[in-house]
């Protein structure tokens, strides 16, 4: 057999293996040319951000007495690395940050007691004013753990609530401290489908060091240069020779 026809067999049977996963490439370039980095973010569907002071009044507790609450919580104070005075919807509260990042603790700042966690209500009223459009709330959910795939890597507990607007948006509020820790909408979904082919990384949809995708870019890498060879051998021999 010839070189051009082992070369032509080669170029044949890699070019099917990787044809699909080409196209899964291309289309997810197309897709990441045409979609706003900021829609997908929901950068563009967030509300104005309103400031709201705190009324010196409405604060009761010192920072110092604060770290002896969470004290007698059982919190170790080496571990607090830092306090932070909020203002969240049901009123101001402190949240004490850990060191070893494992979450926070909430201090009603009026009380110096342990603050509850915000009501599904409360959840519900923070989408929907961090939301710019008019939108309802379809439903609203305190997940504990098992988090959906678009919510992946987020602190637990959360709420999710559900906007019935045509973007189709998810917003994550902290039960805590009231914070919208992610937004997700369809542009996001598509991108993340799209990502996930480019990748090639079906499962946490975040890594590129991988054999999987490492051996689909040298098979294509492969399958280009084998091309590109058969290119050479179809040409004349004289017209090879001069470009050579």
């Amino acid at each position: 057999m010839s070189v051009r026809k082992k070369l032509y067999g080669v170029h044949r049977w890699i070019g099917l293996v990787v044809a699909l996963q080409l196209l899964a490439w291309s289309v997810g370039g197309f897709v990441f040319t045409i979609l706003s980095i900021d829609d997908v973010h929901g950068d563009l569907d967030r509300s104005e951000f309103r400031h709201v002071a705190i009324a010196v009044g409405d604060v009761a507790v010192t920072p110092e007495q604060v770290i002896g609450a969470v004290v007698k919580e059982g919190v170790d104070a080496n571990d607090v690395a830092g306090v932070e005075l909020r203002q969240r919807v049901d009123g101001p509260v402190y949240v004490v940050k850990l060191a070893d990042k494992s979450g926070s603790v909430i201090i009603d700042a009026r009380t110096g007691m342990p603050s509850p966690l915000i009501s599904v209500e409360a959840a519900k009223a923070i989408a929907l004013n961090d939301f710019s459009h008019d939108a309802s709330v379809e439903s609203a959910e305190f997940l504990e753990g098992d988090p959906p795939s678009e919510y992946r890597g987020g602190s637990m507990p959360v709420y999710r609530v559900i906007l019935d607007h045509e973007k189709h948006p998810h917003l994550y509020v902290s039960p805590t401290t009231g914070e919208i820790l992610k937004r997700r909408n369809e542009n996001w979904r598509w991108f993340d489908f799209f990502w996930m082919l480019h990748i090639m990384d079906y499962r946490e949809r975040e890594s590129f060091n991988h054999w999987l995708l490492t051996g689909a870019s040298a098979l294509a890498i492969l399958t280009s240069a084998s091309g590109l060879a058969l290119w050479w051998y179809r040409l004349p021999f004289k017209k090879r020779r001069g470009r050579a």
